[in-house]
């Protein structure tokens, strides 16, 4: 039945009046209310944790890590005298290299490694740069994010230092000499060099004048050679020599050496080879060698060379796979060596570690310390520190079960423990045709271990080695080693597994 357009008309009236009328609270809900929009004081969305961000991949900072200085790196400068400095890239500080002069330390970020920089005046440093606010001094080998707490170390302060005045700048490279070795007619038999002919050269007197009036070392080269009166007799391979020895006394230049597993174990080998158990870089090459690292691997490793070994395993793997490090602290390695790597966080994931008691396949944590008999703790904290041991307790036991699980692709000693106890500890873990290949600086320790493996059913194929190398000088016409060189780089015993 179709209503009639009257009662239509009254319809539409009676629901105007109805929207007219103001309405009682409890008839709110009924009414159907514009949209609210959230606020933002009650009401968040919801953090997006890290895992969900998007990540660059692995590769690039593998990358950036070698070629390019970020700020709290830490460096390793090779001066002219071809002395290596440690330093660590901050904003803030000074960087004073002796006679070879000083800058700020905040010119070393961003700046390529492998790549020659020279010291000169900056042209828009302030006439007040001496007096710039100096920095909390930050420590070689320190981990980032960490401030150097130890008695005695150097706050912030005035720095009245010139060196705050001059700034780096790449470079200039200079061409090898280009000489055929059978054209050569001048000798040096006829060079006299007694104290008479020496007095024409500059003075030190005179060298201190010319940079104090700011003469590059280029141009006091240049007038040591005029005022070399039998220059021209020597020959183009003592011209070069010659240039080269004074290059190293009045140039002003620094070398980064990127952050790469031969570079860091010359500087120990140099610095302190006793810390890395006189590891030597051909050595560690013939470790890797024999262990098959590879991306993706998984390794078990006792390190006593300060994290060298472990810093080259990750290097090498290209931080993929899984180092499973064993201690006999009960806190974290100092790993002082792998800090000089510059690994970030992300970079070191792959690397975990556990206590050899801990490692134990009956070992259980003790529960956290009751409250008993202790002063009242808020509620909060308690509940922090109960979440603080539940992750650890969480993260232990993951790492327990990876190892307990087997199937790793070799195991790694670079120890002063007994080879033979952690051996028998952790064979049962190595997957077949894994590897064994343990370093050691004394030849008697790898011998005893040697005869073991022999008679083991789990070990074929053993063999001791003993790595020599001589580092040679290559260049047309001159060609020989060098005079000096390390007389020992330790043994490796390698074995694989069945």
């Amino acid at each position: 039945m179709e209503s009639s357009p009257m009662v239509e008309k009254m319809l539409l009236v009676d629901e105007a009046k109805q929207a007219e009328k103001p309405v009682a609270s409890g008839d709110a809900a009924a009414v159907a209310a514009p949209p609210v929009q959230p606020e933002a004081s009650s009401s968040r969305p919801p953090r997006q944790s890290k895992e969900d961000e998007p990540q660059e991949p692995l590769e690039e900072l593998l990358r950036r890590r070698t070629t390019i200085i970020k700020e709290g790196d830490n460096v390793l400068l090779r001066l002219p005298s071809d002395t290596v400095k440690a330093v660590v890239a901050t904003k803030e500080g000074l960087v004073q290299l002796g006679k070879f002069g000083a800058f700020p330390a905040k010119y070393l970020v961003g700046l390529h490694y492998d790549i020659t920089y020279e010291i000169v005046p900056n042209p828009d440093a302030p006439a007040d740069a001496d007096e710039a606010e100096v920095g909390e001094e930050a420590v070689f080998g320190q981990a980032k994010g960490k401030k150097n707490k130890k008695k005695g170390a150097k706050k912030g302060g005035k720095g009245d230092a010139p060196g705050f005045k001059n700034m780096l700048r790449p470079l200039r490279p200079r061409g090898m000499v280009d000489a055929v070795i059978d054209d050569i007619k001048e000798t040096n038999e006829f060079i006299d060099d007694s104290e008479e002919n020496r007095g024409a050269l500059l003075t030190q007197d005179e060298i201190n004048e010319l940079k104090a009036q700011g003469v590059g070392a280029e141009e006091m080269i240049r007038r040591q050679m005029e005022r070399h009166e039998q220059f021209e007799l020597k020959t183009d391979f003592s011209k070069e020599k010659w240039r080269k020895r004074k290059e190293k006394k009045y140039l002003q230049t620094i070398h980064p050496l990127a952050p790469s597993s031969i570079n860091v174990v010359n500087h120990y080998a140099q610095r302190s080879a006793q810390s890395i158990l006189f590891l030597r870089e051909d050595t560690l090459s013939q470790l890797l060698n024999l262990s098959n690292v590879r991306p993706g691997g998984r390794y078990l490793v006792v390190d006593d060379t300060g994290g060298l070994v472990t810093a080259a395993l990750a290097d090498r793997m290209g931080c993929e796979g899984r180092i499973l490090l064993f201690t006999d602290a009960d806190s974290p390695p100092a790993w002082g060596v792998l800090n000089v790597m510059n690994f970030s966080e992300r970079e070191l994931a792959c690397i975990k570690w556990l206590n050899w008691m801990e490692a134990d396949e009956e070992y259980e944590r003790p529960a956290p310390p009751g409250e008993d008999g202790m002063p009242a703790i808020a509620e909060a904290k308690t509940a922090a520190r109960l979440r603080r041991h539940r992750a650890q307790v969480a993260e232990l036991n993951a790492t327990r079960a990876e190892l307990h699980a087997g199937g790793w692709d070799g195991i790694v000693l670079a120890t002063e423990m007994s080879p033979i106890s952690v051996i028998n500890r952790l064979t049962r873990y190595l997957v077949g045709s894994g590897t064994l290949t343990v370093y050691s600086p004394f030849q008697q320790v790898l011998a005893e271990t040697l005869q073991y493996l022999r008679k083991n059913p789990h070990y074929l194929a053993t063999q001791l080695t003993e790595s020599w190398s001589r580092t040679y000088q290559v260049l047309p016409g001159r060609t020989h080693p060098l005079m000096t060189t390390s007389a020992m780089g330790g043994y490796l015993l390698h074995a694989t597994s069945v």
